[in-house]
């Protein structure tokens, strides 16, 4: 089970605990407040919106729940919602900031019990609540560093993987390029030579050797030309795998959910090319996963001419302006200095997205 899954069933379990003593004992006893349901319906709302759609605001909804059911009727329970408070806080923010939150929220813990019951209340619930939340807050903050770390691992392990096919595939083409270069360089000319002796031989020639010079002279030619038909072949056919490559790569991130679509065939014959768009993909996924909070990232590449073009975008929160970090002002380096075209766009719950234009050397796709 994953931290997010734990949070989950932990949570609506709490929820749900801390809410069923008060239905039981209290439902239309003197005192009974239907405030106090609507803020406990309230804290529920908050969080299941929130496991759909994280947002800060959502987290604030729930601790002003949870002190408003302190201040309508403290049972003694509602600090266990603050807990939950933490579990979630503990995935999404860094270990300062966590605990000024958990302070101040026990702060006003304490302060509505003074309110709604007297300090020595205040003094039993607060520190105990406390601790929960600090406990809550650094199991979940540990947990989802060490998720995203097992998914750093997985995806760099896969990128290693394609970069060695890619390398692989690159010194196999080095090879052959310099077999068939050898073959017109050395074939080639002496192939050239035996054929201009022969047209010499030729002209000065009786008519009894004339008939087998002349076939000499015909088979040299089409030899020739069979050296630079190998040779033409060699360098139109070498191309990199990169389909499977793209596959693997983003076979490995569990969360988001990409769909990879690869428009026709795609072959590049550009190792260089088939490592920038490799990056770029690594690049996007990556992205996806630390920053977006999306559930799904649809990728599409596409072959036309001699160029292949990349799509992107995914279905997180968003922000306001798509700002450049080291891993998006990488992606966009490498693709310019290839000649490339690349724009990143974004909007506040609209998600983030990329369209690349890779060049591609003459017949690469």
């Amino acid at each position: 089970m994953t931290y997010k899954s734990l949070i989950v069933v932990s949570g609506f379990a709490a929820w749900v605990m801390v809410g069923l003593p008060a239905f039981i004992y209290h439902t239309g006893q003197p005192g009974w407040s239907w405030s106090w349901v609507a803020a406990f319906i309230i804290f529920g709302c908050a969080f299941a919106a929130d496991l759909a759609r994280p947002r800060m605001e959502l987290l604030l909804a729930e601790a002003a729940a949870a002190i408003a059911l302190i201040l309508l009727r403290c049972n003694g329970y509602e600090g266990t919602l603050l807990v939950v408070l933490a579990m979630q806080l503990g995935p999404r923010l860094g270990r300062t900031t966590g605990l000024i939150w958990i302070g101040i929220q026990t702060s006003l813990l304490a302060a509505a019990v003074v309110w709604r019951l007297n300090p020595r209340a205040a003094l039993l619930l607060a520190p105990p609540y406390f601790g929960f939340q600090l406990l809550a807050f650094f199991v979940f903050h540990t947990m989802a560093r060490e998720a995203a770390t097992r998914t750093e691992l997985a995806t760099a392990n896969a990128e290693l993987r394609a970069l060695q096919e890619i390398l692989a595939e690159s010194s196999r083409m080095a090879e052959r390029l310099r077999i068939a270069h050898e073959l017109h360089d050395a074939l080639g000319h002496r192939l050239t030579a035996l054929t201009l002796n022969l047209e010499a031989v030729l002209h000065g020639s009786n008519g009894v050797e004339k008939p087998r010079l002349e076939l000499c002279q015909s088979l040299a030619r089409q030899l020739l030309g069979d050296v630079r038909n190998i040779v033409a072949q060699s360098n139109a056919g070498d191309s990199v795998a990169v389909t499977q490559t793209l596959h693997d790569l983003v076979s490995v991130v569990p969360r988001p959910q990409v769909h990879l679509n690869i428009v026709g065939e795609l072959r590049i014959f550009d190792p260089e090319a088939a490592h920038i768009l490799l990056r770029c993909v690594q690049e996007i996924t990556t992205n996806a996963a630390r920053h977006s909070g999306a559930r799904n990232l649809w990728i599409v590449i596409e072959p036309e001419g001699k160029a292949v073009h990349l799509r992107a975008h995914d279905d997180g929160h968003g922000r306001e302006a798509a700002n450049d970090g080291f891993g998006l002002r990488g992606m966009r380096e490498r693709v310019e200095r290839a000649g490339g075209k690349i724009q990143f766009f974004t909007q506040p719950d609209s998600g983030f997205g990329v369209t690349a234009m890779l060049p591609l050397r003459s017949g690469a796709a």
